[in-house]
């Protein structure tokens, strides 16, 4: 159960994992009678799907839970009472990094989550916090993941330098430091250069004036508009090197840190909340202090001037990308699921 966002195509990090999620049990079905789904976002269309969720969760042995805030709010007791009395497991998949914050003075939720099979978080950060603030032990570290194939080529660009930034586009996230680095290099290589800064994702509406004023600015700054998941890798991995200097207060494991390691490219990013923990920095990336933002516009400048570095990086990130793999996922996940 989670918001799958299959109705209208939506995808971010939310209806990202859960569908991974979906995707990974639905490929280890040989271990399960069956597996149902619920995608959330059918509440949007519908109050009849209430009841088509209190159905499929009444005839189910394990509900996988995937909730946004408001579902964890609203939801959640009325699904841990139903599960309770039908003796149902709740193994919650944690998504970002809100919960240990949301759980300050929630003494009734974190008692029924103190109840459930397992509460899976993806930062060891997280799992701690959990532990020491709120005395959950039935807290496990479950880094994200994701299932596929890919094997990047490694491409050198000669001449050029290609950045990339992949995520929700708002502030937050860290647009504004992205276009303050091509502001820093524009002032020191003039507008006649050979590195690009390309822009992917959904943008945020509230915030659509200010990044197309900002993209009319420079020449070499261009917005692709949304990556089609099954196009990720094959686009990334044109690029050299993928920015996030995030400040988002949601936080968890981005998972576009994931595709530039699966697209055998590097990543610089903020050093905020739980997201240093996933990268080794100086070698699948770099990790910069948001109140430094000199020293991101330096790590940019030593990896454009140093192409022999940045090959290694490449295949630094790839071979980091193996630690989330599905197959590791799955060793975490299957104990509480078919026991």
């Amino acid at each position: 159960m989670g918001h799958l966002g299959l109705s209208k195509n939506l995808f971010d990090g939310q209806t990202g994992k859960t569908r991974n999620v979906l995707k990974l049990l639905q490929s280890k079905s040989a271990s399960f009678k069956s597996v149902n789904y619920f995608d959330t976002q059918e509440f949007r269309s519908s109050k009849l799907s209430f009841f088509q969720m209190i159905y499929r969760l009444i005839k189910c042995n394990v509900l996988v839970y995937l909730p946004e805030r408001n579902n964890l709010k609203y939801l959640f007791p009325f699904i841990y009472i139903i599960c309770k009395l039908k003796g149902i497991k709740i193994v919650y998949l944690v998504v970002g990094g809100w919960l240990d914050d949301y759980l300050h003075s929630k003494q009734l939720v974190i008692s029924m989550l103190s109840e459930i099979k397992g509460i899976f978080t993806e930062s060891n950060q997280l799992t701690n916090n959990l532990k020491d603030h709120h005395n959950l032990q039935n807290v496990i570290t479950f880094p994200n993941f994701r299932m596929h194939n890919f094997i990047p080529s490694f491409n050198q660009n000669a001449d050029a330098f290609k950045i990339v930034y992949m995520a929700r586009i708002f502030k937050e996230k860290g647009v504004d430091v992205v276009f303050r680095l091509a502001e820093h290099i524009q002032k020191k290589l003039g507008t006649e250069h050979p590195i690009s800064i390309d822009f992917y994702g959904p943008i945020q509406v509230d915030e659509d004036s200010y990044f197309r004023e900002e993209l009319r600015k420079y020449s070499f700054v261009s917005y692709k508009s949304v990556l089609e998941p099954d196009h990720i890798y094959e686009t990334l991995e044109q690029y050299d090197l993928l920015v996030l200097p995030s400040r988002y207060s949601n936080e968890g494991f981005p998972g576009t840190i994931m595709d530039a390691y699966i697209s055998g490219i590097p990543v610089i990013i903020s050093n905020w909340m739980f997201m240093p923990e996933y990268v080794e920095n100086g070698s699948s990336g770099y990790i910069f202090d948001l109140n430094k933002e000199e020293d991101f516009y330096s790590l940019v400048d030593s990896l454009y001037n140093d192409r022999m570095k940045l090959l290694k990086m490449k295949h630094s990130a790839f071979e980091k990308s193996k630690e989330y793999s599905s197959e590791v996922a799955w060793q975490i996940l299957e104990p509480y699921l078919v026991n």
